[in-house]
């Protein structure tokens, strides 16, 4: 599992080129996950219905995965628009990403090396806009404790910037917690010190 961070897109975003009287309208948004991806996909997709084609492509994970990865040349000739797409996004460092180029015919046929060419630069354009941000590879710790240690929790909580998921409240307290990978070894052998060995959390 990489625990690097990654950047992200911060907003959505819209970039409009032109080249030979076709209009390409490049749409870009933080998408996290499949599901997500298509879900946007459609969404530009239900905006433009009178456009001559809607192409898309996506990661929806880290910016090197290249399993969750699609693309979609909406009725242009095969290779000539989703995968220079795609290349265009791999190349950007970013993630959780997904792109929908809408074209609107401008009555001049570009040939397959154009529209491909116009695809990717219209790609291009809309990331040139963009602001990312870092994100951070967490994952969720679950742990118990009695309630002479909720001191030790929080003022660890707070050191850590960690999320509290759920706290259920019985003759005890059950934790589940979300932290920066990177910090989790380090967190689990803090508090199994200030809790004089009583909070072991377990890490596999």
């Amino acid at each position: 599992m990489n625990t690097q961070p990654y950047r992200v897109l911060s907003a959505p975003l819209m970039v409009q080129t032109e080249v030979k009287r076709s209009k390409f309208l490049a749409y870009v948004a933080p998408t996290q996950g499949i599901e997500a991806a298509k879900a946007f996909i459609q969404q530009i997709k239900l905006k433009h219905p009178d456009a001559s084609h809607n192409c898309s492509a996506f990661i929806a994970g880290r910016p090197e995965n290249s399993v969750d990865i699609g693309y979609s040349d909406d009725g242009e000739p095969s290779g000539c628009a989703g995968r220079p797409m795609l290349n265009v996004l791999q190349g950007s460092g970013v993630g959780e990403i997904t792109v929908v180029v809408t074209r609107y015919f401008g009555g001049t046929k570009l040939g397959t090396g154009g529209m491909a060419r116009a695809y990717g630069a219209a790609v291009s354009a809309v990331l040139a806009e963009i602001e990312t941000k870092e994100k951070s590879v967490s994952c969720e710790l679950a742990f118990s404790c009695d309630y002479q240690w909720t001191t030790q929790v929080e003022m660890l909580v707070n050191q850590f910037d960690v999320s509290i998921v759920s706290a259920n409240y019985h003759e005890g307290i059950d934790y589940i917690i979300e932290i920066d990978v990177r910090q989790r070894e380090e967190f689990a052998a803090l508090m199994h010190q200030r809790t004089n060995g009583q909070i072991a959390i377990d890490l596999t």
